[in-house]
């Protein structure tokens, strides 16, 4: 029993808990050396789309309900300013989603991707862990790092062309499980960096060959190789000064020997790389050796975009048709401007993402936080503040240049976690005592169940749906089993009314066709694509509406000026395979459901 007394505010007899650390520590060991690593075919995409995402928030809504149990077990709410700062940011950033422009089911999963980042920064701070123990995250990092190294160097050399795995040996950048290789890049250099990290602080006792020793000393030579041939410029950058900004850390902190041998490592991994290279007649691909880039269109388009809305943007969740419109628009008036680049649901720049949609107010928010996290930074041991700055500078730079974030949930938690480091080594924790506990309670014991379920029920369906697209002639009975429609919304919406437009011409059925153009025109207004286009245009052809069929055509062409919508160009559904009459009567009854 043990009398507490904080702010003034006395909790006698208060009883406290021994912490739940292991059971937090376990939670991430599933999640950064068992679940992120999964695997099922998919079709591509990003955010709960890729597989590994999905089982990964497993485990991660674990870690955040044990952080709320530890709160209403001890009663107290452990934080710091920085804590403050951060949710006063997602404050500011969540507040546009109220906006009259903003389409909040379409931003409700970036957002909840945001909160459930704020709650894991918080159930962080609620355990006093041991300098061992916060280390010890990190290495599971790093241990994430090298089995997906090992993964890289099968998919490059060892596997077959024809392999379960789906990867193209023929374009062979190793992407891992992330399936893009820009973020396997960030993956690697972020443990390239803290390979260097770890081994300046390891203990004197482990300065001898130990494994671990062993293993830090090695991962250059394993990771280098990979972030060569991944042909990342974006992952190039992220290491080399990433290891500029390291290199006084380790020289100082790291025996004379230690550092010295993590060079020639790094050294060596050139030098493995160049054999390996030579050995296979492998070169970058076509402009990755340049600056040339579509960023360079896609900026100062955006940038404009904000200029014309600066207070409010273009409202969350309008990115997309917004962008199409207004760039038609110039393009329109001023040939010389550039047109929009067609299926550009992100700008490939964070900055630029939420200030476009949501103008000034998350811009300020998001430059608030960088500020803060710069002043905790500068508040670290003089020492030690490049070597901050290192561990942070991969996911941050590629933040600028693309969306990690939206493609792997991982990134995200790893950011998170080193917000977390670089708070602690200078942080001022306060202690606010708690009379109403039991919201924490439910909320740990209700987030995971309801993550899981929804997870899960995500993961199947998303099989369904790859089975369906990957079958010929499509079942559509298997779209009966998709039994989570809201994490699949868009791509099952596809699946099915194209497919009953198919049916519908086969069987030169109205009604179904009908269907496909409702519902096509008002997901135009949504999620603007070519192909939609195409299939309306060829949608309204069957119904022969001609004067539809080529105002539907003229609409494409502002959108896409550089695309071809011609009937040469457009999908010819040939007849499937005969089916019996039982067959087409059940496809058919599933279309009109």
């Amino acid at each position: 029993m043990t009398v507490i007394q904080l702010r003034g505010t006395r909790l006698a007899a208060a009883t406290i808990s021994k912490p739940l650390t292991r059971p937090f520590i376990l939670a991430l060991t599933f999640l950064f050396l068992l679940t992120m690593h999964y695997f099922q075919h998919n079709q591509g995409g990003s955010g709960l789309e890729l597989p590994f995402n999905v089982s990964s928030w497993i485990p991660f809504s674990f870690a955040i309900a044990i952080g709320l149990l530890e709160i209403s077990r001890q009663k107290i709410l452990r934080y710091s300013r920085l804590t403050l700062v951060l949710f006063l940011c997602c404050v500011m950033l969540t507040l546009p989603i109220f906006y009259p422009e903003a389409t909040p089911e379409a931003a409700a999963n970036r957002l909840f991707a945001l909160w459930a980042g704020w709650l894991f920064f918080v159930a962080l701070q609620q355990f006093a862990f041991s300098q061992k123990q916060r280390q010890q995250i990190l290495w599971l990092i790093l241990k994430a790092v090298w089995l997906q190294t090992a993964l890289a160097w099968y998919l490059f050399l060892w596997v077959s062309p024809e392999n379960a795995l789906g990867y193209n040996t023929e374009i062979n950048r190793p992407y891992g499980i992330f399936q893009q290789p820009n973020v396997m890049a960030t993956f690697l250099a972020t443990g390239l960096i803290l390979s260097a990290y770890l081994l300046a602080r390891l203990p004197t006792y482990q300065r001898r060959w130990t494994f671990s020793q062993l293993g830090l000393l090695l991962t250059p030579v394993a990771i280098v190789p990979m972030l060569i041939v991944l042909s990342s410029r974006t992952g190039w950058i992220a290491a080399v000064v990433g290891v500029l900004l390291i290199l006084p850390y380790l020289t100082q902190f790291a025996a004379r020997a230690q550092w010295r041998m993590w060079l020639l490592m790094v050294v060596m991994g050139l030098s493995l790389a160049w054999n390996l290279t030579s050995t296979l007649n492998w070169s970058p691909q076509p402009g990755r050796v340049s600056l040339e880039s579509a960023r360079t269109i896609i900026y100062p388009q955006v940038t404009e975009m904000f200029l014309h809305a600066p207070m409010r943007g273009v409202g969350y969740g309008n990115f997309e048709p917004a962008y199409l419109m207004q760039t038609a628009q110039w393009h329109q008036a001023d040939p010389t401007q550039p047109y929009g680049l067609a299926n550009l649901d992100h700008p490939h720049n964070e900055l630029l993402f939420w200030a476009s949609e949501g103008g000034i107010l998350p811009l300020l928010a998001l430059l608030i936080a960088a500020v803060a996290v710069l002043a905790k930074i500068r508040r670290a041991p003089a020492n030690t503040q490049l070597a901050l700055v290192a561990l942070l500078f991969p996911i941050t730079l590629h933040t600028q240049l693309e969306y990690p974030f939206y493609h792997s949930l991982i990134h995200w938690v790893i950011f998170i976690f080193l917000l977390h480091w670089v708070d602690s080594l200078s942080a001022k924790y306060f202690k606010q005592p708690l009379r109403y506990h039991q919201p924490f309670r439910i909320g740990g014991i209700l987030l995971p169940s309801c993550i899981s379920a929804f997870m899960l029920t995500t993961l199947y369906s998303g099989a369904a749906l790859t089975r369906f697209e990957t079958t010929s002639p499509p079942d559509l009975a298997v779209l009966e089993k998709v039994n989570n429609t809201w994490a699949w919304r868009h791509r099952f919406e596809w699946d099915l009314y194209q497919t009953q437009l198919k049916v519908g011409i086969h069987q030169n059925n109205p009604e179904l066709i009908q269907g496909f153009i409702r519902w096509s025109e008002k997901k135009a207004r949504e999620l603007p694509r070519p192909i939609l286009y195409q299939y309306l245009i060829r949608a309204h052809q069957a119904m022969a509406h001609s004067r539809q069929a080529e105002h539907v055509r003229e609409e494409a062409q502002y959108l896409f000026p550089s695309l071809d919508f011609s009937d040469q160009t457009l999908p010819i559904f040939t007849q499937p395979t005969p089916k019996t009459e039982t067959e087409t009567e059940t496809e058919t009854k599933t279309a009109q459901n």
